[in-house]
């Protein structure tokens, strides 16, 4: 088998879907330091909480279940409060909780369900509270980006401003736990892409404070539109807002696994129990493996074009190559009547052709698109770090058989090392080359 790039991978295996408490017991479970999280976590304005973590089994599975204890709670195995996600609602006799209740509101006063007024936070002001954290700049990114999806998803089910999204004050430490746990816990770990299964959501039907709605509620809904779903096994939800906001922000594609070596595992536990299916999360660390020497089906997604500026395929191919496109190119073509024209056209992995071709029709003057399948031969890719006299640059390598072929330096790490010490592009990459034959 040959190594694809070797960068360490995180892998969801969401066959009991996901919450954010899920997530950190898995990643717990990993090796995530609890004493490390627990001091990270402290970095925010955040108190009148406790961290508990405890192994436990689901269905003689053994997992790390993690849980956000407020002052004046009991942590209970089979009982959980309002406070916790859509996943943990269940009676301690075993029977699920009767009125499901969002830990957050949207724009306005709400009493919570132990029937006393709680203060609310903006979710503009979670955000404010990260971003002036002392931690980590990594951290800090990943966290935004999974509380600003959490609140874009529910302003827009409710029409409403994400900034001007509420939480109530229990909810918003259960978030900004779980969103910032689980960033710290990336983090730490070292993880430089995600890869994620299909989801199995659940079913039936869940109750909340704005009524009865069917599974996935609309603001998971929301954030699991690019997602490949299931419902299997069990009538009840499984995906909850906040490990569906988690997926949006970090996974970088949804698909079965068709090459890939883990070298650890580790499983959070969720709180209900069923009697023979284990309320878990799979997380898997390790790299993605080529089962055949490089050969893959794309598709090619093609539309000729006469009556566009030029200059505007930038533009779309900046939104189709961060879309998930393989590959963007144009090729000068001559139309009927004589008129000269573009081919635009885009490599691009199955999973990604619909959303490719919505851009397309979005960003350029098309109005018909061709697909078709083709078959791609690769060479095994891996990256390899040198140091220079202006900074680190990474080289992408490439193999044939084993045996190295081609040595490029990474272009952008390259221009952003000449901007900062101003001098000459091609002066970075040739201390780069040199550096990595110097090896």
């Amino acid at each position: 088998m040959l190594t694809l790039e070797s960068m360490k991978t995180l892998y969801f295996d969401c066959f009991s879907g996901i919450s954010g408490d899920m997530t950190i017991g898995a990643l717990l479970d990993l090796g995530l330091g609890f004493d490390y999280l627990k001091t990270e976590l402290r970095k925010l304005p955040v108190e009148g909480y406790e961290l508990q973590m405890s192994r436990v089994t689901r269905s003689n599975l053994s997992a790390m279940k993690f849980d956000v204890v407020m002052e004046g709670e009991e942590k209970h195995e089979h009982h959980d409060h309002d406070r916790h996600e859509h996943h943990d609602h269940e009676h301690h006799h075993g029977e699920q909780h009767p009125h499901h209740e969002y830990e957050y509101i949207h724009g306005h006063s709400h009493e919570h369900g132990q029937g006393h007024t709680h203060f609310h936070r903006r979710a503009s002001e979670i955000l404010r509270m990260i971003s002036d954290s002392k931690l980590r700049p990594n951290v800090k990114r990943l966290a935004t980006e999974i509380f600003t999806k959490l609140a874009t998803s529910e302003g827009k089910v409710h029409h409403i401003p994400p900034e001007d999204v509420e939480f109530h004050e229990v909810g918003a430490v259960d978030s900004i736990v779980d969103t910032v746990g689980a960033a710290v816990g990336f983090d730490a770990l070292g993880i430089e892409r995600f890869l994620c299964s299909p989801i199995n959501i659940g079913g039936g039907f869940i109750h909340c404070q704005h009524g009865i709605f069917p599974v996935p509620a609309p603001a998971t809904a929301e954030l699991l539109r690019h997602a490949t779903i299931y419902q299997k096994h069990v009538q009840t939800e499984l995906v909850t807002p906040t490990g569906a906001a988690i997926l949006a922000a970090v996974v970088d594609r949804f698909e079965s696994l068709s090459g890939f070596t883990a070298e650890k595992i580790g499983y959070g536990a969720g709180t209900k129990q069923f009697a023979d299916f284990p309320n878990c999360l799979r997380l898997m660390l390790g790299e993605e493996r080529a089962l055949e020497p490089s050969v893959a089906s794309v598709i090619v997604i093609e539309a000729n074009i006469d009556d566009m500026s030029p200059q505007n395929f930038a533009y779309a191919t900046e939104k189709l190559l961060a879309a998930g496109a393989l590959d963007v190119f144009t090729i000068p073509i001559q139309m009927k009547k004589a008129r000269p024209g573009h081919l635009l056209q885009v490599l691009a992995p199955p999973d990604a052709v619909d959303r490719l071709t919505r851009i397309i029709f979005q960003e350029t003057t098309t109005i018909g698109i061709r697909r078709y399948p083709v078959e791609r031969t690769t060479l095994d890719r891996e990256f390899v770090e040198v140091s220079t006299q202006y900074g680190k640059v990474k080289i992408k390598v490439s193999k044939l058989d084993g045996a190295v072929v081609n040595f490029t330096p990474e272009y952008e790490e390259c221009a952003r090392l000449a901007r900062e010490n101003d001098v000459p592009l091609k002066m970075v990459q040739a201390m780069a080359m040199k550096a990595y034959l110097g090896r």
